[in-house]
């Protein structure tokens, strides 16, 4: 009977076929529907749950640190103080945004020091500041000046800049204070170019503002990095940060230390979490006993700081669930294949990763791992991290009879 009625039904399709003629083999042949594919995906997930290991803190003063541009402590960050020093950052920035360095090789034109430069030295000795010695007629490259400048911190170095940027210190002050405003330093005032005078200040977290000005300046990036230089007279230039060289990714910035500020430090460090995930970090203390406590307590939130990333691999894919049903009622199964960011990107541990997910679709007779969506994962708004949703197996196709009657 089986047999019986397979005959039959082969032989009403035959005898449609015939009697249909060319509509009927156009029925067969057409495109079949397209297939329904469900994709169902978490609006958001985390990769790497739990808490960051919590930054070490000073005991005192003020300390703001960023990871990745995210605040990730901050103690007194907001409060005004004395920044002695550290001020010569937004000196060395002012005076590379009048004068640009374009690069290592670049000397930028020469300084010829006269009588108000000598006045300016032996000003600076009285007053028991920082200085370099200099004598009427000599001659000095802007890049010696700056390295003078940032390394051995040379306060007469900055009014000698400053008169040669502006015509006079008042009004290169003025220029600087308009330059902070621009970086949104609201917490901040200089009084002078060199930060010995006790009424230039700025809060930590308005100095971390200018770190990451620093570090989108590659000449200055490169100036606060130098470890030692020497000048035409044979004096030798040594950078006061000592933590250059001595800490991995250490990229330097600006020591600073008065009897009224205390040890200050504006700071920066890259370092890769994993194999090739870069963590940048910024950040400023102030207020520490002395410079060496000031490097200290910035070596330590930067160490324990690192401590508090992890990397999140493409294998750590989101769960997703769904299928791809077809009207002729088969169902393929899907699954999440890594996309392109083989690399993976480093967050902080506990970090939402927001998902979105864009379904292409498919068709009948698709192969086995095809794409049937994508899934973009991003942290903070910043894109990092893409899935690919791919077929499980190949999507049938519908049977001739199927088509003939549906088709």
């Amino acid at each position: 009977m089986r047999h019986r009625g397979r005959v039959i039904a082969a032989s009403l399709l035959g005898a449609v076929v015939v009697a249909g003629g060319t509509a009927s083999a156009l029925r067969i042949t057409a495109t079949p529907p397209a297939p329904v594919v469900r994709v169902s995906v978490p609006s958001s997930y985390v990769p790497v749950p739990g808490k960051p290991t919590p930054v070490q803190q000073p005991p005192q003063g003020a300390l703001a640190l960023q990871g990745d541009g995210k605040d990730i402590a901050l103690l007194d960050a907001d409060t005004p103080r004395p920044i002695a020093s550290v001020a010569k950052t937004m000196t060395a920035l002012e005076v590379l945004r009048a004068h640009p360095l374009q690069d290592k090789l670049d000397e930028g034109p020469v300084l010829t020091m006269t009588d108000v430069d000598v006045a300016d030295y032996k000003d600076t000795i009285r007053k028991d500041g920082s200085s370099l010695p200099v004598v009427a007629g000599e001659r000095l490259t802007e890049r010696q000046m700056l390295l003078g400048l940032l390394l051995p911190s040379a306060n007469n170095f900055a009014d000698t800049l400053g008169r040669w940027v502006s015509g006079s210190v008042p009004a290169f002050v003025d220029q600087l204070n308009a330059s902070a405003q621009r970086l949104g330093m609201v917490h901040s005032h200089f009084a002078d170019p060199s930060g010995f005078d006790v009424a230039t200040v700025a809060s930590a977290s308005d100095l971390v503002l200018l770190g990451k000005a620093v570090l989108d300046s590659a000449p200055l990036s490169a100036l606060v990095a130098t470890q030692e230089a020497k000048l035409p007279d044979g004096s030798d230039l040594v950078n006061l940060d000592s933590l250059l060289g001595a800490v991995p990714g250490w990229l330097g910035i600006k020591t600073g230390s008065t009897p009224q500020a205390g040890g200050c430090l504006l700071f920066a460090a890259r370092r890769d979490i994993g194999a090739s995930a870069p963590v940048t970090m910024v950040g400023a203390v102030l207020g520490q006993t002395d410079l060496h406590a000031a490097l200290d307590a910035a070596r330590t939130a930067v160490e324990t700081g690192y401590r508090g990333f992890d990397v999140i691999h493409p294998s750590a894919a989101p769960i997703v669930n769904g299928d791809v049903t077809t009207a002729w009622e088969t169902v393929t199964g899907v699954h999440v294949r890594a996309g392109s960011s083989s690399g993976g990107i480093a967050v902080r541990v506990g970090t939402v990763v927001q998902l979105t997910t864009h379904v292409s679709g498919t068709a009948a007779g698709a192969a086995a791992d095809s794409n049937v969506a994508l899934i973009d994962g991003a942290v903070d708004g910043h894109a990092g991290l893409h899935w690919t949703v791919v077929l499980d197996s190949v999507v049938p196709r519908p049977s001739a009879w199927w088509m003939l009657l549906h088709g």
